[in-house]
């Protein structure tokens, strides 16, 4: 190690929230960073400390409390440029793949955007941390539960537990929070560590709070339905 902390601050965990200026936030939104260029918070010990709150295991379908999707939301599927996975969203969702392997964002959001500076309220990004397993020394989902904690420590009180499940070579770790704001947002942070390759997705849905209930069953149907390739 050379003095910087092993995982990503909170900033590199909500692009969903900062860089993509969701609808609603203004000045006191938190400033916007990306990754891989994110600034590292203080130096810390590469071995997490214990979980502040408990570990739940995911059902198969990705979430704690599985709902029946909502069946007037019809989902298309895409394929993810360049990595081999897929997503499926509604089909009058604007999506985005961009190039991961070259540190771009997808976006799949609700609202018609050209790029990732448009401004959108409803939807998900994800990235691609391909290195930061490998620099810290540590298994993939090791560091990707050290990120979940920190995440989690920094979002406060009202975060969920983290909740974790493993399909094959993946393991998934996920919880919420709410982001306040003009539009308060509520926030699904869904990390997948590739435990063989050592990448980390780390995938962000967001929706305003006031719409987080109706919306889940979609939220669950379209993070439980991304697929990715094992071998990446």
């Amino acid at each position: 190690m050379t003095g910087r902390s092993s995982f990503p601050t909170i900033a590199l965990m909500i692009p969903a929230i900062c860089t993509f200026a969701p609808l609603g936030h203004g000045a006191d939104a938190p400033a916007a960073s990306r990754p891989p260029s994110a600034t590292p918070s203080p130096a810390a010990s590469p071995t997490p400390s214990p979980l502040s709150s408990p570990i739940v295991s995911l059902s198969p379908s990705g979430s704690a409390s599985p709902e029946k999707a909502n069946p007037k939301s019809a989902l298309v599927p895409h394929d993810i440029p360049g990595i081999k996975g897929k997503i499926a969203i509604p089909g009058d969702w604007t999506f985005l793949p961009g190039k991961l392997l070259e540190g771009d964002v997808l976006l799949a959001v609700r609202e018609k955007i050209s790029g990732e500076n448009d401004q959108w309220s409803t939807g998900l990004t994800m990235t691609l941390d391909k290195n930061g397993a490998a620099d810290s020394g540590m298994k993939a989902g090791d560091y990707a539960m050290g990120i979940a904690r920190e995440a989690r420590e920094k979002a406060g009180e009202e975060s969920s537990p983290i909740a974790e499940s493993t399909n094959g070579v993946f393991r998934d770790i996920r919880f919420e929070f709410t982001v306040q704001g003009d539009t308060p947002l509520e926030v699904t942070e869904l990390l997948r560590a590739n435990e063989k390759t050592g990448t980390v997705a780390v995938i962000l849905w967001q929706s305003p709070k006031g719409e987080a209930q109706t919306i889940r069953p979609l939220r669950d149907s379209v993070l439980s339905g991304i697929t990715l390739d094992p071998a990446l």
